[in-house]
């Protein structure tokens, strides 16, 4: 759908923009604003601007549409500081309403060997686990061929203390993949795949689950979800 008498709109972007921002083709934008999937209109030199609200909306339908499809089940590893908080956690996830096969472990270097062998589609790292020993598990996460396309989740202080994380080392494939979800960010190149979560307890005083923090991190995992099959 065209709007082509629109004057001072207050938030658009070009086709070419829009593009970049929906990560498709030219092509694709166009026909989005011919089938009216995008709201646009034209300036009087004929160039075609696109409404940012109709690409958020169109966005949040696409990601509504993923996560029905792909939000449902999904197979998670969690690394834990130790055995002692298995029971607890998984107590936590049985809550869920999604179907979630779950795997734990409290040894990195298992952790890194299931990561390979189950290909999980979310790793969750504890934020017990000593600094160091996360630093090592991302980094070798994100660089390996088989798992950095997989989420990971890291406790946002954590990420906070050690934002170089987030870097991409120039030997990534996925740097020069036009399909990857590696983004810029002003001059440094972010991984998004890295996310970070708000510790809490697994377990309350009362011996239940935690449920509001439960809560958070399925949410959380479901936008890994909805965002991996989205660049897949």
């Amino acid at each position: 759908m065209e709007i082509r008498n629109l004057e001072n709109p207050k938030d658009y972007l070009s086709t070419r923009q829009s593009a970049r921002y929906l990560q498709v083709s030219l092509g694709t934008v166009q026909k989005m604003v011919e089938t009216g999937e995008l709201l646009a209109w034209k300036t009087q030199g004929g160039h075609r601007r696109i409404l940012t609200s109709s690409l958020e909306q169109l966005l949040k339908r696409r990601r509504l549409g993923i996560r029905q499809r792909c939000g449902a089940q999904f197979l998670l590893l969690a690394i834990m500081k130790r055995e002692g908080s298995f029971e607890g956690f998984q107590a936590l996830t049985e809550e869920w309403k999604s179907d979630v096969n779950l795997h734990m472990t409290a040894d990195s270097l298992e952790a890194l060997m299931q990561s390979v062998s189950l290909a999980p589609d979310v790793i969750y790292i504890d934020a017990q686990i000593s600094p160091v020993e996360q630093v090592h598990l991302t980094s070798y996460l994100s660089k390996n061929t088989h798992t950095r396309n997989i989420p990971i989740l890291v406790e946002d202080g954590f990420l906070k203390l050690h934002p170089q994380i987030l870097d991409i080392y120039p030997e990534h494939k996925l740097m020069m993949d036009s399909a990857s979800p590696i983004i810029k960010s002003g001059k440094k190149m972010k991984n998004p795949l890295i996310r970070s979560y708000k510790s809490d307890l697994l377990i309350l005083e009362d011996g239940s689950p935690n449920i509001k923090f439960g809560e958070r991190l399925e949410l959380l995992i479901i936008d890994c979800m909805a965002k991996k099959c989205e660049a897949a």
